[in-house]
């Protein structure tokens, strides 16, 4: 079921059980409301100086420089790290494709390219016949 989560967008509007409130006020917020939660969470933590505060604002935005030795790497590789919160949602029942109703019928192929010739030959004999 891990698969089927998929990230919120931080504009994306969530209401949960009263009794599932948990960082905010209400029932329902937006995404974006749990980010600025947990970096409240990070200042009060501590006594943090401005310096720290910056050093968080970076960890969740733009990242900080680092090094990773990933699985498979053949050594360090130089990059940036970064913090991400979100929340994710994993539908009850699965999305359904709705295909548009067109209002005209369906055509089916003709079996032979030359099908539709014979058929106009065969109406226009039919129409000087009458």
């Amino acid at each position: 079921m891990d698969e089927n989560f998929k990230a919120l967008d931080n504009e994306e509007p969530v209401l949960v059980e009263d009794d599932d409130k948990f960082l905010v006020e209400g029932t329902m917020f937006m995404c974006s409301q749990i980010l600025r939660v947990m970096k409240r969470i990070l200042y009060q933590h501590g006594d943090y100086t401005v310096k720290d505060k910056d050093k968080i604002e970076r960890w969740f935005g733009e990242g900080v420089n680092c090094k990773s030795l990933k699985f498979g790497a053949k050594g360090w590789q130089k990059g940036k790290v970064r913090l991400r919160v979100s929340l994710e949602f994993c539908p009850d029942e699965p999305d359904v494709e709705e295909t548009p109703i067109s209002n005209q019928p369906e055509v089916s192929q003709p079996e032979s390219p030359l099908d539709d010739i014979r058929r106009m030959i065969n109406q226009e004999t039919q129409e000087n016949n009458q």
